[in-house]
């Protein structure tokens, strides 16, 4: 098991949450729903966020983020199965859900200095520098009426957080250079995760047996 993957795993979803962390701070911008959304981020240090991943041949499949403290769970449903990887102390367990009693675990990831808030607070402040709040609206986008705020880069890449109320349901980013758009779509975002969702399993190791098929869960949480 090659020990980077799991650092780019935590890379990954600190990536993801930076996402958020936009600032409205421009002169005479009003206080926007994504800076509050980051503000509770922030705050809580606690988060779980599930995306539409896709269909697959079993239904709607979604991944499924969280952090709790310096402990990171990544599920992966495919509509009819979930997979879970939970990296915390310095080593990632896989395991199905539905079967807790049975798992794989790979020790000794060298992620023991590694503070998954502190990733969250540098890609934010990556982030930060480079998106400019520009306004908000309300816009039709593939047949849903979405409340807007937009953002740019103060060059060609346009990134729209459209809300449902006040939840967060699309980012929509277009790029003008490429000609590009791309789409992050949200099921939801909560500021509670369980516990059990950041465990460390207990039960039987099968790692002798079974470390090539996590070394694969892995590769497809990272992709």
């Amino acid at each position: 098991m090659n020990t980077k993957k799991i650092v780019s795993l935590a890379v990954c979803i600190a990536m993801i949450f930076s996402l958020f962390s936009i600032s409205a701070v421009n002169a005479g911008a009003a206080y926007t729903k994504t800076q509050t959304l980051i503000d509770r981020i922030n705050s809580t240090k606690e988060v779980c966020v599930t995306l539409t991943a896709g269909n697959t041949a079993l239904g709607s499949s979604t991944d499924t983020i969280a952090i709790k403290g310096n402990a990171i769970a990544y599920d992966y449903n495919t509509g009819f199965l979930k997979t879970r990887v939970v990296v915390r102390d310095n080593t990632a367990y896989a395991y199905l859900p539905i079967l807790p009693l049975f798992y794989v675990q790979v020790n000794s990831l060298g992620l023991n200095s590694v503070d998954v808030w502190k990733l969250v607070e540098r890609a934010s402040g990556v982030t930060f520098a480079v998106l400019n709040y520009v306004r908000s609206y309300n816009e039709t986008l593939y047949g849903v009426n979405y409340y807007v705020e937009e953002y740019n880069d103060r060059a060609q890449v346009t990134s729209k957080f459209c809300y449902v109320g006040d939840e967060l349901k699309l980012l929509n980013v277009n790029d003008a250079r490429t000609n590009s758009v791309q789409n992050t779509y949200f099921e939801s975002i909560s500021f509670s995760v369980p516990d059990s969702m950041v465990a460390v399993p207990s039960g039987f190791d099968l790692t002798p047996f079974l470390k090539g098929i996590f070394a694969a869960m892995l590769a497809g949480a990272i992709l």
